[in-house]
Formats: structure tokens, sequence, C-alpha cells
């Protein structure tokens, strides 16, 4: 139209860039996700989800091994990883317009996501580990992020879906556990003891990556006594005379 013989011509938004494809399962899909939206959304803040939750863990998480979790216990952690990101690339495949308007809010997004964790975790195998790993697993993430809401309501759900008929699997693979961390003194009265300071171990280790631990504070982490070093050293004069008996077992 004209105004005052000059030709006007009405503003019309752009509409910004579809969100990218990210290929799930990778280390840094939550990262390249955040980096995505910047990209598309200059000045506007990303779902805090991204970094604030699924970075830290999936670093977390990833961070673990054998002396962690069993082998079923870190295939775990691959299946749920790949279910957990899989999950919001669907949504972004099956709606790419409202994946971004669920973007632009932080909280609806936070939702979302914490909706889709109770059925990765157990689609993935959660309750065919042993209660080693599972006490490993809960005590992993944070504190705060446990006893938001988001977190209740995800492990309420969680715990609803242990079927009685999961039990004796848990106790099985439990057992396997207990003699793979011991040997053959899982049979001794040796066992039960040996089992208590190993796990112990693995859950004080979990607990000082805390973020609500007190900042600037080091953490120690002494090791557990083994069988290799629980006995002291004892320094002899030296040989003992052939006329002395020695201790049958020793």
């Amino acid at each position: 139209m004209l105004i005052d013989g000059i030709q006007h011509t009405p503003y019309i938004p752009t509409p910004s860039a579809p969100p990218a494809p990210v290929e799930p399962g990778t280390p840094d899909y939550y990262q390249q996700r955040y980096d995505d939206f910047v990209a598309r959304n200059p000045g506007v803040q990303p779902p805090d989800y991204y970094l604030d939750y699924g970075q830290k863990y999936a670093d977390r998480f990833s961070s673990l091994d054998g002396r962690d979790l069993s082998d079923e216990g870190l295939a775990w952690r691959d299946r749920t990883l790949l279910a957990l990101q899989q999950a919001i690339e669907d949504k972004r495949i099956n709606d790419p317009e409202g994946f971004a308007e669920l973007e632009h809010d932080p909280e609806a997004f936070r939702r979302f996501a914490f909706e889709t964790h109770p059925a990765a975790y157990v689609d993935s195998g959660l309750y065919d580990l042993p209660v080693q790993d599972l006490l490993v697993i809960a005590g992993t993430p944070d504190i705060n992020d446990v006893l938001s809401q988001e977190g209740i309501d995800q492990s309420l759900i969680t715990v609803g879906e242990l079927d009685p008929g999961d039990v004796p699997d848990i106790l099985l693979s439990t057992g396997e556990q207990y003699v793979r961390d011991n040997g053959v003194l899982a049979f001794t009265p040796f066992g039960p003891s040996l089992e208590f300071g190993t796990q112990a171990q693995r859950l004080w280790e979990r607990a000082t990556e805390q973020s609500w631990m007190p900042p600037g504070v080091e953490w120690v982490v002494a090791p557990l006594p083994t069988l290799d070093n629980a006995l002291p050293d004892i320094d002899l004069p030296g040989p003992l005379p052939d006329d002395v008996p020695l201790v049958p077992f020793l």
C-alpha cells in the first residue's frame, strides 16, 4: 500500500528453521540439541533439561564402568540412554512444529521428557538387574533431582511397573553378582562382609559425585580393605631356624 507516496510492505515474521535431526545414542546428544536450539533461536533460553539433566546424567552414567555396574547393568545403561534420546527424536519427527513450540516452554519440555523416563528404564530391562546395580543406579542422580516433583513422579511410576514375576529374576541376578564380586570367598563366612564393603565403596563413590556437596570440598575416597590389603605386613628378623615348626595352613 502507499502512504504519502511511499510504498510500504507489511512485515511478515519469518519462521525459524525446523529442529534439526540429531542421531540418538551419541554421548553429546543433549549438547547437540541445545546447540541446535540456540542456532535457531538467538537470544532465547533453551530448555534447561538439555544440559542440566540430560547431558549431565549422560556424562555421569557414561563414567560408570565394570567396578560400578555388572555387565548387564552397563548394557542396560546403554539401552536406556538410547531409548531416552529416541523418545525425544520421535517427538521431533512426528510433530516438528509442536516440538519447536514445546522447546520454548522449559517447564513443559521437562515434564514431557520426564514422562518418557519410566518406560525407557523398565523396557530396557531395569528389573532384570541385581540389587547391587539397582542401588548404584538409584544413587547416581543428585538428591535434589530425585526429590523434585518430576523425580518423585517418575520414581513412583517406575516402582509401580515392578511385577511380582520380576522378583525371582532380581534375586537370581543378585546372587550371581554376589559370586562375581567375591569369587570362592562368596561361599565362606567372609563373603557377606566383603560384599558389604564392595557395595559400600560403590555407593560412597556415587555420593561424592552429588552436586549438593559443599563447593570447593575435595573428597578423598580411601579404598576399603580387600583380601590383599586387609592383613598388615609383618617384617621377620630373618629366616626361621629349621627346627621351628610352621603352622600348616599358612
